[in-house]
């Protein structure tokens, strides 16, 4: 398995949203809705996957596979993962400089 998301050479530490999603993964029942916002994906499946890979906690499917495989491989890595990772804080809310300067996107 990969280390995951790394900046500069760094890793990257694990956001509560990510783990939202490994941990939706690791106890989703077949046939269970997509959560959001991949529900809103045209490919949810796949959305999920690329991001399980990005975050290290699979290794991408190989081309082919059928998705019930897919759907075992991906529960029994996000398990894994989430024994190695808890849970993280939600981050505190902040304002940004530019946003106290009322600065907006394309102002």
């Amino acid at each position: 398995m990969s280390p995951g998301l790394s900046f500069g050479g760094y890793p990257d530490r694990v956001r509560l949203s990510d783990w939202l999603l490994v941990d939706w993964v690791a106890t989703a029942k077949r046939g269970a809705p997509f959560p959001e916002p991949w529900s809103y994906a045209h490919s949810p499946l796949q959305s999920m996957i690329r991001q399980l890979v990005e975050l290290g906690v699979m290794q991408p499917p190989a081309p082919g596979t059928d998705v019930a495989t897919i759907a075992r491989d991906a529960t029994a890595a996000a398990q894994v993962w989430l024994e190695q990772h808890p849970r993280p804080e939600p981050e505190p809310a902040t304002t940004s400089r530019a946003a106290e300067r009322g600065r907006s996107w394309g102002i």
